[in-house]
């Protein structure tokens, strides 16, 4: 017969302080497990908080950014979420497009408009309307609601338990801080848009009332001479006033004519009518139409034979070389040369007009292709400043690049690019 005694005291002690040191080493081991699943936890939370954050700094757009997030919410709480916002009358309304994985269809938008305009949660779990099948949390920003967030869970838990709703509150959060940052910048982008547009419009009254009021004068004054004392004069002189009134409208329809240009470039209203062409046919037809306006400068052509083809809007690309030339023609002294030059570079077509006058003006080159910019700041020289900016459209429509420099051996250059495309093949005769 075996009995359970204790023979000495001693090792009654020994065995209640080892008991003793099992229990805290057990407590405290079941403690550190618990902390590293919280910690867990905490850091699966941060990690998906993390990933939605991270997609919507990178998302721009009200819509895109409300599917962004409904994607994180449904896929984090196992759930259908939609996000809800108002209209120009503040009434909530359904998004607008397809609906995508994960979307909420069907929401409650009476609940969603009580959430709306007192800016507390509703619906499942709350103290108000909870009737509601899903739960409806505000995106609160800095001074309105920006929308609705509503969560319909397939597991009810997923959303109620007091841990997890805390962190359904945190992803409206975030939710509402991206929301209110795009439309910051939105109204930003519109309020710069709009400044631009303002100093645009009175650059183009300046513009337009400055370079208008001369050959005005001088129409005024030949007609007003045709009128009062044609009579009296003789026939060189009536031709010589006709032919400045003459000139002067046509001077006239032409900055006209550089505003309008503009306008249909800016807003896309010129579809380019694309075709092979060679720069020789081009070059020849647009020095024919400015043989006048160019007498007074010697012009050098030098386009190798071996150029190919450009499959270009010929008439547009006329019109860059007449603005280039005429450029060249306003801004340097009568006699001096402008040189029209094409060269092949790799992929593409080099084309240069150069003279030898001043030189560009002081400052970034790159201005002198802004809208209403002159280079001669003095105004002896006649243009609203669209002719290079019309030059810049139309070369960045056929997809080259344009740009000015001083030439080492004096005077100014302006260069654009041409791509060259595949020749098209010739079919063989049968």
């Amino acid at each position: 017969l075996l009995s359970f005694a204790v023979s000495d005291v001693q090792y009654l002690i020994t065995f209640a302080t080892m008991l003793t040191v099992a229990l805290i080493i057990s407590n405290l081991t079941a403690s550190v497990r618990l902390q590293a699943k919280v910690a867990g936890r905490r850091e699966r939370r941060t990690a998906m908080l993390y990933a939605m954050t991270r997609e919507l700094a990178a998302t721009r757009g009200q819509e895109p950014m409300a599917r962004a997030a409904v994607r994180h919410v449904s896929e984090v709480f196992e759930s259908q979420a939609v996000v809800l916002f108002p209209d120009a009358a503040g009434r909530i309304r359904y998004p607008r497009g397809a609906s995508t994985p994960g979307s909420l269809r069907g929401a409650d938008l009476a609940v969603a408009q009580w959430v709306q305009d007192h800016g507390e949660p509703a619906g499942l779990g709350t103290d108000t309307l909870p009737a509601a099948e899903a739960v409806y949390l505000p995106l609160k920003g800095s001074q309105t609601v920006l929308g609705v967030l509503a969560v319909l869970p397939a597991n009810v838990r997923r959303v109620l338990l007091p841990e997890q709703f805390h962190l359904l509150e945190t992803f409206a959060g975030q939710i509402a801080i991206a929301l209110e940052r795009a439309l910051l910048a939105e109204q930003a982008q519109r309020a710069q848009i709009d400044a631009e547009t303002e100093g645009l419009r009175n650059a183009l009254l300046a513009s337009i009332s400055h370079d208008l009021r001369t050959p005005l004068a001088v129409i005024s004054g030949a007609s007003s001479s045709l009128v009062e004392r044609g009579e009296r004069l003789g026939a060189d002189e009536r031709k010589a006033l006709a032919a400045s009134i003459f000139e002067q409208s046509q001077q006239m329809g032409g900055l006209v004519g550089n505003v309008l240009e503009m306008t249909r470039l800016e807003a896309g209203a010129i579809a380019l009518n694309r075709d092979w062409h060679s720069m020789s046919e081009i070059a020849g037809s647009m020095l024919r139409r400015l043989q006048d306006r160019l007498e007074s400068h010697p012009i050098e052509v030098d386009l190798p034979m071996e150029l190919p083809l450009v499959r270009v809007d010929a008439a547009l690309i006329e019109q860059v070389l007449a603005n280039l030339l005429e450029n060249a023609a306003k801004h340097t002294p009568p006699g001096t040369r402008i040189t029209l030059r094409v060269d092949r570079q790799d992929d593409s077509l080099l084309v240069s007009v150069e003279d030898a006058g001043p030189g560009l003006p002081d400052g970034d080159p790159e201005q002198l292709f802004a809208k209403f910019h002159r280079g001669n700041t003095e105004g002896t020289v006649a243009g609203v400043g669209l002719g290079l900016a019309i030059c810049r459209a139309i070369v960045r429509l056929h997809g080259g690049r344009i740009w000015a420099e001083t030439r080492a051996e004096g005077g100014a250059a302006f260069r654009f690019t041409l791509p060259v495309e595949p020749a098209p093949q010739v079919p063989r005769e049968a």
